[in-house]
């Protein structure tokens, strides 16, 4: 056997005993530090996903509300001013929105909230999205891009399709701030940071530095781990200040965007970089001791060496041991007591890793409840962004917080006279949720009982409770809240106040029974939230509904104007029919020069008036550019002529005439002469009708270059200051007497500018002021000169000889006037003024044609229409609506309801006659005569 010293094995024993422990202490320590690295990776990986979910709610969001805007009603007609004001009152609920723009398929824009109505609108500043909208039809948010302005936006963009063709696309502009605001809420550690890139890796948000990096790329390794890790990935990267980071990113499958949160690496190996100093400082002592253990035993005898071995061995072992005192020799003693003190370090070791396991456990848990909420909240904002009624609000909310939150939720709502009522008692059994809300309605705690329903609304104040046993509150004196209580056996409570933009909407609660659960700080904080997005839900459903009241008011007053304008048409051209016709029969009569002048004049003035009808039955349609225009190459001498025609009675009463400068040469311009008059015709009423009458007029004409300049001068009244910019609008008029002598309803210059653009020319008005007179200048441009037409032959409608026509008009003197016209121009005709007596003249007449008015008394004119196609005599028979009624929809009634044609009142008789003869089949018949009129 080998003779060892004691030395030797006091010195392996120490060794046996220390480097295993410190080995497997190390390695464990190191495990840790990986474990802890790992665990970052994987709760940054965990965190990414929740806000990316949270950052594609918000996303959707805005497409949704884009989504209900594509679907108003002013988008199906085109409506573009319409839409702008629905676009601006929208954009009102939108803080974070920049604009709203409306453009069409070519990408034109048609209207952007950010400018105002009439202003120029910018082209379109990221195309690349909206030509992807038009090729796929779906909604698409592009990247991040600089507006006109100079802002920062992210454009949403929808299509907007009418009968499964897409007309337009809708643009939401998203300030990044909203996305920034999505990262605030989820309340991110100060010292992590958290990116949102758009598909082209440019920072959209960044919880750090947002006004500084925003609109710039992400750092090149956050770019290059994205690039290596396809949808998501985890690894260590470097943020655009230098510092290191534990990084987890995720990257939205719709949109392209990236959502990334960086970890500092000094925080997550702060703990395992101390454990390492402790055990490295822990093992150098241990071995420094052990040393001096093993010299000072080598000298001692065997019965201590013995218990002291033995003492060694417990220790081993990881019992609690004492050391024995069996020696007077204080290196014996020595030796024990770093036996005793290797001990306690092994227990304080053991207790430091415990801590460290319960502490990671507690992260692990926090980061889980954490992602619980982000997840809780994220859904909440998706199903209440989509909740556009208060009941499907309601229902959001309760699913919402049922039972992932409390295992009860009630909500009570301010009704329009301040009462607090009861919207909602939720639980997850159905029995008990009808029971429960039973209770709810006869039970009603008093305002001054704190916690309850009332008392919070009255206050504005959350307030959180618990029980000391089930159904018995705490500090409750109010019957009806400790009945309620007891009834569900509440364990705990938190009632908060719905408050949205400073409105107090009511008050929600979230109760734990059954389930014996309590409500933490984070349990208040997420309740909090979710009241506060509910408030926001309910409130917007509140507006909705407002809107859609608001809308459907709108649609029934604008259906009982077209009624209203349409029973004024009719009854405005009734009385123009009958004097057309008599008109007609007078110059047959007497086709010569006699009373001609005067005839002719009264045509004119009924040609006018009729045209006036039509459009102050419409006056939408004509400020809108919506009147025909009837272009042909016109002098403006001649237009200058019929407009001092047409105003002669108004301006023959003044003593001082109208002064006319004229150019020697022609003045032509392509347009419609009859609507240049009444251009002129507006012009020179305006300024007699401010002007006194010793005071002068002025109307000059000229060639400027290539436009023809129009000038109408006045030395009346002017204009004030404030006015002038506001002249050619709608209803837009200056102070007037009360007298109101000079009347008019503020249309005039309206129409005025409206007919000069749609001959694509401009009108301005000018003044020095009040009392200082006006100056009104149109431009025209200027058309090149024509060579003189030939004189053609007219065709003249001839009348189908001996064709039967009936003629039926409650209007006797219509009826009448138009019979005897059409028999002077040899048709036989009958009158009728109803349809009883038009069915009795069947008996004894047969006709080929029946002219009808459609507004006739008991039977109207479809009824009859009805009549006469039933009658078997009648096979043959062509039906003519001749009606005073003449919107598109009336004619769209006559043919479906049989008429082969259908005429407005008062009409000219060469259409008449042609209409006539194309019914009964005889062919115009070409006459020699004079050149077009």
């Amino acid at each position: 056997m080998r003779n060892v010293s004691l030395r030797r094995r006091l010195l392996v024993l120490a060794a046996a005993g220390i480097l295993p422990l410190a080995l497997m202490s190390g390695l464990g320590l190191l495990a840790l530090a990986q474990q802890q690295r790992e665990q970052a990776g994987r709760a940054g990986l965990s965190l990414t996903r929740a806000m990316a979910t949270a950052v594609d709610a918000e996303l959707r969001r805005s497409a949704s509300v884009l989504a209900s805007l594509a679907t108003s009603q002013p988008l199906d007609v085109a409506d573009t001013a319409g839409f702008l004001e629905l676009a601006r009152r929208v954009q009102q609920t939108q803080p974070e929105w920049l604009s709203v723009i409306l453009a069409n398929r070519s990408g034109q824009a048609l209207a952007n909230t950010g400018f105002a109505p009439g202003a120029p609108l910018p082209p379109l500043t990221e195309p690349a999205s909206f030509n992807e909208v038009l090729r796929t039809g779906n909604w698409v948010v592009g990247p991040m891009a600089a507006g006109p302005r100079g802002s920062f936006g992210v454009a949403v963009r929808v299509p907007v399709a009418r009968d499964g063709e897409l007309r337009y696309v809708l643009t939401g502009v998203v300030r990044p701030q909203a996305i920034l605001k999505v990262i605030q809420r989820q309340r991110i550690p100060d010292d992590w940071v958290v990116t949102v890139l758009d598909a082209r890796g440019v920072c959209v948000a960044r919880s750090r530095g947002q006004e500084r990096y925003v609109g710039k790329p992400a750092s090149p390794s956050l770019l290059q781990l994205m690039a290596s890790a396809g949808a998501e990935g985890a690894g260590v990267t470097r943020t655009l200040e230098g510092e290191a980071v534990y990084t987890g990113f995720t990257r939205l499958a719709d949109t392209g965007w990236v959502v990334a949160i960086g970890i500092p690496a000094s925080a997550v190996e702060a703990a395992g970089d101390r454990s390492l100093a402790a055990y490295g400082g822990g093992l150098l002592l241990s071995l420094v001791l052990g040393g001096l253990a093993v010299m000072l035993v080598a000298r001692s005898i065997n019965r201590p060496i013995v218990a002291l071995r033995r003492a060694a061995q417990a220790l081993g072992r990881g019992e609690a041991q004492t050391i024995p005192s069996t020696s007077d020799i204080r290196e014996l003693q020595e030796l024990g007591h770093v036996l005793e003190a290797s001990a306690r370090q092994r227990a304080q070791a053991q207790a430091q890793r415990d801590e460290l396991l319960a502490a990671e456990r507690h992260a692990r848990d926090a980061a889980e409840q954490a992602r619980r909420r982000l997840e809780l909240l994220a859904a909440a904002g998706t199903r209440l962004s989509h909740a556009l009624e208060q009941s499907t609000a309601l229902e959001a909310i309760a699913a919402i917080i049922v039972p992932g939150v409390a295992d009860w939720c009630r909500v009570d709502l301010l009704d329009e006279n301040g009462e607090l009522r009861r919207a909602l008692t939720h639980h997850s059994d159905p029995e008990k949720a009808r029971r429960g809300a039973e209770l709810a309605e006869v039970l009603r705690a008093a305002p001054t009982q704190m916690a309850s329903m009332a008392w919070v609304v009255q206050t504005g104040r959350s307030h959180v409770g618990c029980c000391a046993s089930p159904g018995e509150l705490q500090g409750a004196t109010d019957p009806d809240l400790q009945a309620f209580a007891r009834a569900i056996g509440l364990r705990a409570y938190f009632v908060a106040p719905l408050i949205a933009r400073g409105r107090t909407l009511g008050a929600i609660a979230a109760l734990q029974a059954e389930s014996g659960r309590d409500f933490s700080q984070d349990d208040c904080a997420l309740v909090s939230e979710l009241a506060h997005r509910a408030a926001l839900a309910l409130d917007n459903a509140r507006l909705y509904a407002e809107a859609e009241a608001a809308l459907r008011e709108a649609q029934r007053a604008h259906r009982a104007k077209d009624e209203f304008l349409a029973m004024l048409g009719h009854e405005l051209r009734n009385p123009l029919a009958p004097i057309v016709t008599a008109l007609h029969l007078m110059k047959l009569r007497d086709p010569g020069e006699a009373g001609g002048v005067e005839r002719r004049i009264i045509e004119r003035q009924v040609s006018h008036l009729s045209r006036l009808v039509d459009d102050l039955l419409d006056v939408s349609r004509i400020t809108q550019g919506k009147v025909q225009i009837e272009r042909e190459h016109v002098d403006m001498k001649d237009v200058v002529a019929r407009a001092i025609e047409l105003t002669q009675p108004v301006l023959q009463t003044r003593s001082k005439p109208l002064e006319l400068h004229l150019p020697e040469g022609a003045a032509a311009v392509w347009g419609d002469p009859v609507r240049l008059a009444q251009v002129l015709c507006n012009l020179l009423i305006n300024a007699a009708k401010f002007t006194p009458a010793d005071r002068a007029i002025r109307l000059m004409l000229q060639m400027e270059g290539a436009e023809v300049v129009t000038r109408v001068e006045d030395e009346g009244s002017g204009i004030a200051p404030e006015l002038l910019p506001r002249v050619f609008d709608l209803f837009v008029q200056g102070e007037q007497p009360l007298s109101r002598h000079v009347g008019g309803l503020g249309l005039g210059l309206a129409i005025v500018r409206t007919l000069v653009q749609m001959h694509g020319g401009s009108v301005d008005a000018h003044s020095d002021g009040p009392g200082r007179g006006s100056c009104f200048v149109v431009r025209l441009p200027a058309a090149p000169q024509q060579a003189p037409s030939v004189i053609a032959p007219t065709v003249t409608a001839q009348p189908a000889g001996g064709a039967s026509v009936l003629v039926v008009d409650d209007n006797a003197d219509a009826a009448e006037s138009l019979a005897l016209l059409l028999d002077a121009l040899g048709y036989q005709t009958r009158a009728a003024f109803d349809g009883a007596s038009a069915l009795a003249v069947l008996e004894t007449f047969v006709p080929r044609v029946a002219l009808l008015d459609i507004g006739l008394p008991g039977m109207d004119g479809y009824q009859l229409a009805r009549r006469l196609k039933g009658d078997a005599r009648l096979a043959a028979l062509k039906l003519v609506a001749l009606t005073g009624y003449g919107t598109d929809a009336d004619r769209r009634r006559a043919r479906s309801e049989g008429f082969d044609a259908h005429l407005v009142k008062p009409v000219q008789v060469e259409q008449l006659l042609a209409v006539l003869n194309e019914l009964i089949g005889t062919a115009p018949a070409a006459v020699a005569g004079r050149a077009p009129p």
